[in-house]
């Protein structure tokens, strides 16, 4: 009995000062057709992001449409570089980092965000006896590295589309 009331008062707690867990939050864009340009096309991050507008009623069309504006992925790094080490020399934690250019026009060209790098960073252990698990661990992070590429692009082209629309 008490642990049931516990709970529920957690969960009136939680749910009572607006907590939501990351990306669950519904997100209405005030952009209303989007062209993606990319190196590749059928690339993870292109489809994420095709999905990503989509899913905020962005209608994401092809180039031989006319879009209301023009988001181009220049280019999209990936690095790793060690971070600390063990008593014995060896890699105990690595960085990952990815990063996007993108640049968005309009569709008479004008600039509504110039080149601009979006980056996200994760460190991660390292485990020399276990190579498989952590080459899955960083395939795992990598994708939760995307998502939350997307994400930041979606809501930084809304934004600023937001700002560009105001200011006219």
């Amino acid at each position: 009995m008490r642990l049931t009331l516990l709970v529920w008062l957690i969960c009136i707690g939680v749910s009572s000062c607006g907590f939501q867990l990351r990306g669950s939050g519904s997100f209405e864009s005030a952009l209303s057709t989007l062209q993606i340009t990319a190196g590749n096309r059928y690339g993870d991050l292109h489809q994420n992001l095709e999905r990503g507008f989509t899913q905020s009623g962005v209608s994401v069309v092809g180039a031989s449409v006319s879009a209301d504006y023009i988001l181009a992925i220049e280019a999209e790094e990936y690095s790793r570089r060690p971070v600390s080490t063990t008593s014995t020399i060896s890699v105990a934690e690595y960085e990952l980092r990815l990063e996007v250019d993108i640049t968005l026009v309009n569709a008479l060209g004008e600039p509504v965000i110039p080149s601009t790098a979006v980056v996200t960073e994760r460190i991660f252990t390292f485990n020399n006896s276990s190579l498989v698990g952590s080459n899955e661990e960083q395939a795992t992070l990598l994708e939760e590295m995307r998502s939350d590429l997307v994400l930041q692009i979606v809501r930084r082209v809304d934004a600023s589309v937001r700002s560009f629309e105001a200011s006219r």
